[in-house]
């Protein structure tokens, strides 16, 4: 198969995997409980054995994957001097989606075991719960530092691809607007509304990497 041909069919089944990676993740996030700044025990309980597979399987992957796809495509859209930010903010973007995929696997590994009545009893499942949560903060700067980086990254990201014109522009002023709305909305903001962000944040990725799809392969024969 021809170098070309070859580089066609690769990105186009990265972005199919990006667009499968963003389904997982839609997917995670409906399932998972609510997040209020602890784990609950009935919340884990509830889901009984899929807890733990959810995220090792699901929700992990799919964070890290989408990012890492995202981040290619962004360099895909790198035009003139202007491509410096593309390609630091697909640095930022890729490894904080690493990062965070991560920290929020690790983080919820010991409830799994401490919900299972299988490993413990109730009532020592419960207390565990309760001493784990006390400990959260331990991955706070793991969180919150690859959310940062991820956030940063996407704005440069996008400041560098209305420079180089390789998005439609009212798209990347909308997708400025909402990464700065994002960052405004409060984690109690109610469900409605989270929900409603994190597919803005879907369609935003996988608009990137759609563009960004199209930027690589111009000019190439299908």
């Amino acid at each position: 198969m021809p170098a070309p041909k070859l580089r066609r069919v690769a990105l186009v089944a990265l972005y199919v995997l990006l667009l499968v990676a963003l389904a997982g993740r839609t997917l995670f996030m409906l399932w998972e409980p609510p997040f209020d700044g602890a784990i609950h025990y009935d919340d884990v309980r509830e889901l009984g054995s899929a807890y733990w597979p959810m995220n090792l399987y699901l929700g992990g992957p799919a964070y890290a994957v989408s990012w890492i796809a995202a981040a290619v495509f962004i360099v895909g859209l790198a035009r003139g001097r202007a491509g410096v930010l593309n390609l630091v903010g697909a640095f930022l973007a890729g490894l904080g989606g690493v990062v965070f995929a991560l920290a929020i696997t690790a983080e919820v590994l010991p409830f799994a075991y401490a919900a299972d009545p299988a490993v413990l009893p109730e009532q020592d499942g419960r207390a565990l719960f309760d001493a784990f949560n006390d400990q959260l903060d331990g991955l706070l700067p793991a969180i919150l530092g690859s959310q940062v980086a991820i956030v940063l990254g996407m704005v440069l990201a996008l400041v560098g691809i209305l420079i180089g014109r390789t998005m439609p522009r009212p798209l990347v002023v909308a997708a400025l607007v909402y990464v700065v709305a994002f960052v405004l909305v409060p984690q109690d903001a109610g469900r409605a509304v989270v929900v409603v962000s994190y597919l803005l944040q879907v369609a935003l990725v996988a608009a990137i990497g759609w563009y960004g799809l199209r930027a690589a392969t111009a000019g190439e024969r299908p």
